[in-house]
């Protein structure tokens, strides 16, 4: 019976989803900002909900604007490229994609998601690929938890623009692949529950072992302190921004 109401709850968790810094109001939301050397831009916003943080990102590169996993998306630039982790619909929004892509707008996402993009320009990955997009480096890793199971091939990304890498780890635990993640400019990392992501302590974890120059913490719930903890763990070094609007 207890095995029975734990697979029910997974099930319902499955199904809901779960520098300078600027800030910028629009309809009680916030956009924020990270300038990065290299004329390179880092931008997220709040979510619609005032329950947590989201995963989307946007970059932009030299002219190119690019989004990862855009969620409740405001300032909508029009993108070049857009990168999703997984199926989820709290990192692959239809209406959201609608609302940033353009004719010649490619996706990048693993094998499931694009069933879902087929009315637009996709190309599929998998953990381990590599790809070059025009003179941006794409590697796609794994992600995988309690929830995402491996067989899935739900992918992170590591991206490498203008001399910078950007890891954005998707929906993962603490994993043993982190181990060969390097020379990492920003990773971002989520945090959750422990089964749909890592727990504030596995995220500091993580990062502690990856050591990027910056951290950013998402996917997590707001009013928990859950970004303060996971940022009270990370090794002196490792600069820490929380992206999210200040009380």
């Amino acid at each position: 019976m207890k095995k029975h109401l734990l697979y029910i709850a997974i099930i319902v968790l499955f199904l809901s989803g779960c520098v300078h810094v600027e800030t910028r109001n629009h309809f009680n939301r916030t956009l924020q900002s990270i300038w990065l050397s290299n004329n390179t831009i880092l931008s997220t916003w709040e979510s619609g909900s005032v329950y947590w943080h989201p995963s989307g990102l946007r970059i932009e590169s030299e002219g190119r604007v690019i989004y990862i996993d855009p969620v409740d998306v405001i300032d909508t630039l029009p993108a070049d490229y857009i990168f999703i982790t997984h199926t989820h619909t709290d990192h692959l929004s239809l209406p959201d994609i609608k609302k940033i892509a353009k004719k010649e707008t490619v996706i990048v996402c693993p094998k499931t998601a694009a069933h879902v993009l087929s009315n637009y320009t996709t190309m599929k990955v998998k953990p381990g690929d590599v790809l070059d997009i025009g003179d941006i480096k794409c590697e796609a890793v794994p992600a995988y938890n309690f929830v995402h199971q491996k067989m899935f091939g739900f992918v992170g990304f590591i991206l490498t623009i203008n001399g910078l890498r950007l890891y954005h780890a998707g929906d993962t635990g603490l994993i043993s692949e982190m181990n060969r993640i390097s020379n990492i400019t920003v990773a971002m990392v989520p945090i959750g529950v422990g089964i749909l992501a890592m727990n504030p302590e596995q995220a500091a974890k993580a990062v502690n072992e990856i050591k990027p120059l910056i951290a950013i913490p998402m996917h997590y719930e707001l009013n928990k302190n859950q970004a303060e903890i996971f940022k009270r763990l990370i090794d002196k070094g490792i600069q820490v921004e929380i992206m999210e609007q200040e009380k």
